[in-house]
Parts: C-alpha cells; structure tokens; sequence
C-alpha cells in the first residue's frame, strides 16, 4: 500500500528518455537503469515506446527490441518499485495492456494529446 504522506517519484527515463535515443533501449542498458532507479528507491518506472504501448510504428519510429522483451528485462531486478507502462488509447490496446502485465506491468498511465481528446 502506497504512503499517503510521501512523494512518490515517477521516473519516465525508460519511456520518455527513449525519444532521445530513437527507441533503441537494449535489454542491457534497461536493466541496468532499472537495477538502478530500484537501487535508489523510485517508486514508479515507466517504461514502453515513447508513444506508450504499441508505439512501435512507421508513424512513431520503430523500437530495436520489443518493448515486452524490455519489461521481462526490468522485471528481473525492479522488485520494490512499482513497474509501470503509457497507453495512448488509439496507440494501444486493452490486449496490448494485458501483454504488459504478463510481462511485469503493475500500473499504467493513460495519456492522450489534447487535439485528440476527442477521438481518444
């Protein structure tokens, strides 16, 4: 159960941090940040595409490993933390979400651009 009295911190790197990089995470690289963000106590580490679950796409750039692989990966050492995913409805699926959770996915955030909240 969540402290009601503590900041949680949200860290997105795994997520928002792979625009920078293309979307090419490699297993590696997510967990070793993922030993590390556990290792200092986040509690929430998002990770999916950049575009939430899914986003592997011509539109939004295709990922070098599945984002599936990626969470397997994470969920070996985040044990505390609380592994989370962005679904962009219209992007994902409640399939897509189901995957994640097989995967290692306990939470996830929903997200939509403000010109398409009509549509999402």
């Amino acid at each position: 159960m969540l402290n009601k009295k503590k900041i949680h911190i949200v860290d997105t790197t795994l997520r928002d941090g792979s625009h920078a990089m293309m979307h090419r995470y490699t297993e590696a690289q997510v967990t070793a940040i993922a030993a590390g963000l556990e290792r200092v106590g986040v509690d929430f580490i998002e990770l999916s595409h950049g575009d939430g679950i899914s986003g592997s796409s011509i539109n939004y750039g295709f990922s070098a490993v599945s984002e599936l692989d990626l969470l397997k990966a994470a969920s070996t050492v985040v044990k505390n933390a609380i592994l989370t995913v962005l679904l962009i409805p219209g992007v994902g699926t409640i399939d897509d979400l189901k995957k994640a959770q097989e995967c290692g996915a306990k939470a996830v955030r929903v997200a939509t651009h403000v010109t398409e909240a009509d549509v999402a």
